[in-house]
Parts: C-alpha cells; sequence; structure tokens
C-alpha cells in the first residue's frame, strides 16, 4: 500500500502561479495535461517566446524566456491552451532573523550598547532554521537564575540538565539536580541578569533582547551559598558538571546536555593570586574542548582579577558609553592590565531582574561585559555549524581557535592595549564565513 506521502495526486489547478514574488529570471514551470503533442506543444510555446528546455515528469517542463518576459509569456501560453497552470522558478532565501528585534526596550536602552560590538549586523548574518544543527549550551555559573521567568525560560535547557552545586551552606553542600532558584538576599539575581543578557527571548514582544537571538540555549549552575559564598570546589565542580559530569559528596552527576562554553561571571582580584586547584582544573575541561570566559573584575586595579587571569580563560573587561575602559564609582572600575583581552559592554546595560517577568534593572560590572562574549563564542560556534565547518579534531585546540577567530574582530587585532586588550569584538565580523581567521578553508 503507498503511503499518503508516496501517492501521486493528480494535477487540477489551472491558471498562473504569482509573478510578484522573487523568481528565477527567464524560466517558466508549465503544467499541461496529455492530448497535445509534444511537437506540436513546444512548436507553439517557441512562437510565444518560450523555449523548451526539459521534461520534468508528471505533464511538467521547464522553459526559457527572455528575462523579464515571464509573466507576459506566462499568460500567452495558458490563454493559447498550451498550458493549463504556468508559474515561475520562484526563489527561496534562508530564514533570516528580524533585525531589529520587536523588543521594547531594545530601541531605546539596547540598541546603542549593542551597536558597539555590532551584534544586529551579526544577526543578518545567521539563519534562524537552525533545526538541523545543535544548539550551542552556555554554562552561567553563578547564583542561580529565576527559570520561571517567561521572558528567559524559552531558551534554557532541560530541567534535568540544571544542577544546584552546593545548596544552602557551602560548609554542608547539598546538591541539587533540577532546581537552581537563588538564595535570597543581595546578588540573589546576579545570575538572572547575566543570562539574561545572553539569553533573553528576542523578537517576541517582551522588553529586552538577547545577544543570542534565542539560537543559543544558557545552562544554569548554581554555585553560591545563602550568604553569596562560592568556593573553590563548587566552581571547580560546577565546571566538571558543564563539560560532562562530576562527583559532589561522594555522588556522581552527569551531565544530560553539556555545555561548549562557560561564562564565570565571578573574580578574585587580588595581585598575583592564582588557585592553583582550580587553575588543573580549568586546563582538564579546556583539553575537554571548553571554553571558558571569566570577568577582570571591578576593583579599578592594574591586574586582571581570577579566575580570568588564567590561561586557559578568555579574560573580559568592561567600557562604558565612549567605548573606553569603565569607570563607575570611586574604587570601582573595571580591572586590567596584563592577561586582558577583550572587553564588551558594561555600563547600564538592561538585564533581567527578580522572579517576574516585568522585573529589569541596569547592571553596571564586568559582570555584564563577560556574557557579551560568551554569546559572541557561541554564535560562532552555531556559525561553524551552519557553514559544515569541522571542528578541530584535538579538543584542546577549540580554545586557541576561538582566541585566534575573537581577535581577528577584534578593534585593535595587532595592538594591544592595558587598558582594553584587544578591544570591543566585532561580531559580525565572528560570525563573517569569509574571515579566514574564523572559518578557514580547505
Amino acid at each position: 500500500m503507498q503511503s499518503p506521502r508516496s501517492a501521486v495526486r493528480t494535477f487540477n489547478k489551472v491558471g498562473l502561479g504569482r509573478f510578484d514574488v522573487p523568481h528565477v529570471a527567464g524560466r517558466l514551470l508549465v503544467y499541461q495535461q496529455k492530448g497535445l503533442s509534444l511537437q506540436n506543444h513546444n512548436a507553439g510555446a517557441q512562437t510565444l517566446g518560450a523555449q523548451w528546455v526539459q521534461d520534468l515528469g508528471g505533464g511538467w517542463g521547464l522553459y526559457r524566456t527572455q528575462p523579464g518576459e515571464e509573466a507576459q509569456v506566462a499568460q500567452k501560453l495558458y490563454q493559447q491552451g498550451l498550458g493549463q497552470y504556468v508559474q515561475p522558478e520562484y526563489l527561496y532565501q534562508p530564514t533570516t532573523l528580524a533585525v531589529p528585534p520587536n523588543n521594547r526596550s531594545y530601541p531605546t536602552e539596547q540598541a546603542l550598547l549593542f551597536q558597539q560590538m555590532k551584534i544586529e549586523q551579526a544577526w543578518q548574518k545567521l539563519r534562524a532554521d537552525i533545526a538541523s544543527c545543535q544548539k550551542p549550551v552556555i554554562a552561567v555559573i553563578d547564583t542561580g537564575m529565576y527559570t520561571q521567568r517567561s521572558d528567559l525560560a524559552p531558551n534554557l535547557t532541560p530541567p534535568d540538565s540544571w544542577l544546584d552545586v552546593v545548596g544552602k551552606d557551602l560548609n554542608n553542600p547539598r546538591p541539587a539536580r533540577g532546581t537552581v532558584q537563588p538564595e535570597p538576599g543581595t546578588g540573589a539575581s546576579h545570575g538572572t541578569q547575566v543570562a539574561s543578557i545572553i539569553a533573553a527571548t528576542t523578537n517576541n514582544g517582551t522588553a529586552l533582547a538577547g545577544v543570542a537571538y534565542n539560537l543559543l540555549r544558557v545552562l544554569p549552575i548554581k554555585v553560591f551559598d545563602a550568604g553569596q559564598r562560592a568556593g573553590t570546589l563548587q566552581i571547580a565542580q560546577a565546571l566538571e558538571y558543564a563539560a560532562g559530569a562530576t562527583q559532589i559528596a561522594g555522588q556522581l552527576f552527569v551531565n544530560p546536555t553539556p555545555a561548549q562554553v562557560v561564562n564565570l561571571s565571578l573574580s578574585i582580584s587580588a595581585p598575583g593570586f592564582s588557585d592553583p586547584y582550580l587553575e588543573h582544573v580549568l586546563e582538564q575541561v579546556t583539553q575537554q574542548g571548553l571554553v571558558v570566559v571569566a570577568s577582570s573584575g571591578n576593583a579599578d586595579l592594574p591586574t586582571v582579577g581570577y579566575p580570568a587571569s588564567s590561561p586557559f580563560v578568555i579574560a573580559v573587561g568592561a567600557t562604558d558609553a565612549s567605548q573606553a575602559r569603565a569607570h563607575w564609582l570611586s574604587g570601582y572600575a573595571s580591572n586590567y592590565g596584563e592577561g586582558l583581552e577583550f572587553v564588551a559592554p558594561g555600563t547600564g546595560v538592561p538585564v533581567a531582574h527578580g522572579p517576574n517577568q516585568g522585573e529589569y534593572a541596569l547592571a553596571y560590572g564586568t559582570s555584564a561585559s563577560a556574557p557579551f562574549i560568551s554569546g559572541a563564542i557561541g554564535l560562532y560556534l552555531l556559525q561553524q555549524q551552519l557553514l559544515r565547518q569541522t571542528p578541530p579534531s584535538n579538543p584542546s585546540a577549540r580554545l586557541a581557535q576561538v582566541r585566534a577567530c575573537l581577535t581577528s574582530a577584534a578593534q585593535n587585532p595587532s595592538t594591544w592595549d592595558s587598558q582594553i586588550g584587544y578591544g570591543l569584538v566585532d561580531l559580525s565580523k565572528v560570525v563573517e564565513p569569509s574571515n579566514p581567521a574564523c572559518f578557514p578553508r580547505g
């Protein structure tokens, strides 16, 4: 028995197709019922300006006309009975993203910030029809997240991947899967704010747009306890879990939705500081192909905070409205100096705040800058898939590949500056298929 899909139906449509939509110049598709000899049909069509090219089967034929005369010739063929139905060969385009997006606060509060990184131009180089691709996952290791917000929830990974590494007290960790509700108190919204910069639902009439334009997913991992403390172990375990699996208090946690990028909007701003155990884990997850991004810190120091200062982490500082290193209050400015790689907007960035949709705030700090770069890396990895680019055969080479791509797209790719590193990243260059530093040929 034939399936409904494979059954051939009789074509009964009569008339002309639409010539007011994009179509190939100089080509017509003609359907003619059986009964008219092919020789007579082709001879008659030729006198009307249509030259036979190919039999397409099932009564359909391909004809050539003078470019620009498709509609007139189609009309003649139909009127003379040489085509029961005549249409152009329509032109299809990849689904594009609406730019600027339909988000209420985007034109007045976000557009200028996004323009610092040419994010709108990048969106225009991406396709919305990504069903054939796996959306890259960005793990946000932070205070937890208000996952119930409808302007964020659709762009999160499934709940079975969420993990609270610590619970209420890092001295007595109580890990829990499927919940990352922030502990009450100052800073509770930090993780939600960071995630919204990447993954706020976009072009759907809500207030804010996300850098990722619904093309990436965020994996929430909570590492801060009720005292807003996160220890070496919690961050290390979160990194291991983001990459695939970790042991916490003797219990194995396997991540069903591993990340490709990790955002760490946290820092210890102490000159010369490093954390050898965390460094060991950072090296380990980098060798597994994870790309880690961290904020440089907000202490106005000429030294990048840790873990951003690690060679296994991409360090991000903050800019102000004039695209210079951001200064906010006395003693409160973006850290700078050796190890700083890039900068991103970090002054007055609109973010989701609190558990309810409709609650928003303005964020100041390098915590807001890091997710811009994390989102940029996620879109780069997505474009790699869309262009059928093969990732490095050695996963540990991914960080170097990403660094090279971002540097090529930076404001000052050949000149490092202690205040802003290589500068702002032009996201449109990061996803530009002809950029050889990002998409090498051969």
